[in-house]
């Protein structure tokens, strides 16, 4: 798998030319449109390669700005009623409330992944990515879906704007504030989790402070909990008792620091501009950034004190950025294939089964696999996973039965309310994989539910026709050799080997000749049997390991 990948990996610098210093063209915008988006269509591709380079770039910049606050359904009952309840009375409406709270968080990336796929502000769902990977906190851990999302709705509103800013509100959200233990970090006892994640991961890196800065950074952290609010979300609570007011040195800046000290200390370090700068070129490239140019960016975001949208329009508009050796050499991650092969067949299927689709395929949202995030690159891919991606697109074409996902009747047991303590249970004493499938089946079963729910209860997902075939279509192809290079074009990052397009033709031409349909004029006289075909010539397309880059 590895090696199929590597050879895709290889064939995308030899798609013509050095994109860097040639003039913009449907490849470039292509490529912007597939690493500030979700991938387009050869039509949006065509529309924005008449208008300009700059005028993408003002587009995808210019926001629609954060979506509306989250209407929560659940509520928080009151602490002290709670506590004067009978043990199981109260084991069981803690578990309720947090089943409730669940719900509404796996609602919510359903949401924001349907919103993706429309790409209604592209850019600023990347970002939110981004900075979710970035400033991780996880759902299993935080065990608050509500605090999740309030801290996804926090990402939203600075996903565009600045990095401070968004760093010192942070330090005050509740899902960071439980994920990274600093609810117990108290002046006579501090914990060092949160300061030294602060340092390692969300400002600095490696090398760039000593332990003695983590113990002081983590006494100018001490108090800061989340309060007992009834309001869903949580709220941030300042406990003046155990935070310690003494002097603090950190990073050679010394003074009777607090977290808003500690983020214009962090900020004033060059090596912050440089960790932040080097995290966006490496996620929007794929690659890691020579030192150089790393630091040209950090300068950048320095001088416009840490606003983010100067850096991407300078990298936007970079010729660097449009290098062969960039162009298509990226893996996809399980939401960028995902959503992205949903925009490219102009289908939009129910955003719970998009989440837990990138969720099997290692991407579940709110729940990074550590502190670190998602590693990404070819950890994305491996023989199971890239036959799962084919299965799932199999699903959103209407040609993959839900049942042949390998979820079985014993899984949907799982999600009767007397099974549930004892899968829990059982869950305890799984490793490694097991465990993590075992994590994952519930949302698998949830998402199987909701889909034959919209399906009268049948078990095939029937989409409504693709937008490919339309799109096609227009573009008239002459014959089968010409609908499968225009089919690739359209579901593609980069053009496939020879040897690749000579099955596709032969499938095409076999399923067309078995149908008695022409070959001139297959997809408007072939109606909803040529739609048939040409949904099976999209999922093989989409199963190949070219189809992993973008």
């Amino acid at each position: 798998m590895q090696a199929l990948l590597l050879t895709a990996l290889a064939l995308a610098p030899l798609q013509g030319g050095d994109a860097a210093t040639s003039p913009w063209s449907p490849r470039k915008a292509e490529h912007l449109l597939n690493r500030a988006g979700f991938g387009a269509s050869t039509a949006e591709v065509q529309r924005w390669t008449e208008a300009g380079q700059a005028a993408l770039v003002e587009h995808l910049l210019t926001s629609a700005g954060p979506t509306p606050a989250w209407e929560y359904e659940a509520r928080i009952p009151d602490f002290d009623s709670v506590r004067a309840m009978e043990q199981e009375k109260r084991v069981r409406l803690i578990q309720q409330v947090r089943q409730q709270m669940t719900r509404e968080a796996i609602d919510f990336v359903a949401e924001w992944l349907e919103g993706m796929v429309r790409g209604e502000d592209p850019l600023r769902d990347r970002m939110r990515l981004f900075w979710h990977g970035l400033f991780t906190s996880a759902q299993t851990t935080v065990k608050r879906g509500d605090y999740m999302i309030r801290q996804a709705e926090l990402i939203d509103r600075h996903a565009l704007g600045n990095y401070g800013d968004l760093l010192r509100e942070m330090l005050e959200d509740p899902a960071m504030l439980v994920y990274l233990d600093n609810i117990s970090n108290r002046r006579r006892k501090p914990n060092e989790n949160l300061a030294r994640e602060v340092m390692e991961l969300f400002s600095l890196g490696e090398g760039h402070y000593t332990e003695e800065d983590v113990r002081e950074a983590a006494r100018a952290l001490t108090g800061y909990g989340v309060g007992r609010s009834q309001e869903p979300g949580g709220s941030f609570q300042f406990l003046a008792r155990d935070h310690d007011f003494g002097r603090k040195t950190i990073l050679g800046q010394s003074g009777r620091f607090d977290a808003d000290d500690l983020v214009e200390v962090l900020l004033a370090q060059d090596a912050c501009a440089e960790w932040i700068a080097g995290r966006l070129l490496e996620w929007f490239e794929g690659a890691e950034p020579a030192a150089d140019r790393r630091a040209a960016y950090a300068a950048l975001l320095r001088r416009s004190n840490y606003e983010v949208l100067p850096v991407l329009r300078a990298l936007f508009m970079d010729p660097a950025f449009y290098s062969d050796d960039l162009i298509g050499a990226r893996i996809q991650s399980p939401v960028d294939f995902m959503v992205g092969s949903a925009r490219r067949l102009g289908i939009t299927p129910v955003g719970e089964f998009l989440g837990v689709s990138a969720s099997v395929l290692g991407e579940r949202i709110f729940d990074p696999p550590n502190v670190k995030g998602w590693e990404g690159g070819m950890a994305w891919i491996n023989t199971s996973s890239l036959m799962m991606r084919g299965n799932l697109t199999g699903v959103v074409l209407g040609l993959v039965d839900l049942g042949d996902l390998g979820v079985d009747e014993e899984l949907d047991a799982m999600m009767a309310d007397e099974g549930m303590e004892a899968s829990m249970e059982g869950m305890q004493a799984m490793e490694g994989a097991d465990r993590r499938r075992a994590q994952i089946a519930p949302d698998l079963v949830r998402a199987m539910r909701a889909l034959r729910s919209g399906m009268g209860g049948r078990r095939r997902f029937t989409p409504p026709a693709t937008q490919l075939r339309r799109t096609l279509a227009l573009r008239r192809p002459a014959g089968d050799e010409e609908l499968v290079e225009q089919a690739l074009e359209e579901l593609l990052a980069i053009v496939p080997p020879l040897e690749t397009r000579a099955p596709l033709v032969a499938f095409l031409r076999q399923a067309r000749e078995a149908e008695g349909l022409p070959e001139e004029a297959f997809l408007v006289r072939g109606g909803q049997r040529a739609e048939a075909i040409l949904r099976q010539l999209a999922h093989l397309i989409l199963s190949l390991p070219e189809a992993q880059l973008g």
